[in-house]
């Protein structure tokens, strides 16, 4: 078995790692690299392998830096089957048709002030496409990834059907695991379920971005948000909160309810003003079946 970290190694986004076992090529997430214009658009323009050569793609999730890449992967042909589950396919669908519009409104728009701008990497025929390439898996279904390689979801509690991937094959008469933690949520969220660890594997690729760090008790950070409501709405104002459109929106919104069930916060118009937010809480209502 062979590794190679493509992104998401001394740095956040761009998550994307290879696997070589049995003459074949996995690759486990396909980010996009985000920051700076003038670095990422070349960054998401590199593959050390060439698209065609890879044999399959395991997703954790539908962020974007985990996913972000993968309608460039097929444009750039890639023919394998994308495997994911039931809630990551369809945020998918919509987060990276979303990822489309936005780069070629980006290029428009230099394109009207006379500066330069590289071409979208791709566009919304290249997300159909992807789509079609999609294979669904259930948290805990053992599935097979290529030919004498088996994998399987456990959850992550990160956002809708994120998961942990485990890699599972047969080597000089032993089986070897392989483990992929994808992004790991925190315990104690309403609507995503605790993570599940990684469990009996050989080698484990973890995720670090929080180190070792605290955060904030969810009884805490919603008592808080509960105050700043209360003090807000006395004075006669608006409460402003920006907010990642898949999972935090989701998570505030959720939130709002049970303060103003509780009778902790008045009964007051909750108004979500993105396009993005409002699909995406329409892809967790098809999917309670994994809160």
């Amino acid at each position: 078995m062979q590794l190679q970290f493509i992104g998401a190694a001394r740095e956040v986004t761009g998550s994307a790692h290879l696997v070589r076992v049995h003459g074949r090529t996995i690759l486990l997430d396909c980010g996009l690299f985000q920051g700076r214009r003038s670095e990422t658009a070349t960054r998401n323009r590199e593959f050390p392998v060439a698209p065609h050569l890879i044999d399959a793609v395991v997703l954790s999730h539908a962020h974007i830096d985990h996913s972000g890449r993968l309608p460039w992967l097929v444009k750039e042909g890639f023919r394998g089957d994308i495997h994911a589950t039931p809630p990551t396919r369809d945020l998918c669908e919509v987060m990276l048709a979303d990822s489309a519009h936005i780069q070629q409104k980006d290029a428009d728009f230099l394109a009207r002030h006379r500066r330069s701008a590289p071409e979208p990497l791709y566009a919304l025929r290249d997300v159909s496409t992807m789509m079609q390439q999609m294979r669904p898996h259930d948290y805990q279904q053992r599935f097979e990834v290529v030919p004498g390689v088996w994998g399987r979801f456990t959850d992550a509690g990160h956002i809708l059907g994120s998961a942990s991937i485990e890699l599972e094959w047969e080597e000089e008469g032993r089986t070897r695991r392989l483990g992929f933690s994808g992004d790991i949520g925190r315990s104690g969220l309403a609507i995503i379920r605790d993570p599940e660890p990684v469990r009996d594997v050989d080698w484990l690729i973890l995720e670090s971005t929080y180190g070792n760090r605290d955060h904030t008790s969810v009884d805490g950070a919603r008592a808080e948000l509960g105050r700043i409501v209360r003090e807000t709405v006395a004075r006669g104002g608006r409460v402003l909160i920006p907010s990642f459109a898949v999972g935090r929106t989701q998570e505030l919104v959720y939130d709002l309810h049970a303060l103003s069930h509780a009778g902790e916060i008045p009964r007051v118009p909750v108004i979500i003003d993105s396009p993005l937010a409002s699909e995406a809480t329409e892809v967790f209502r098809e999917h309670v079946n994994v809160f």
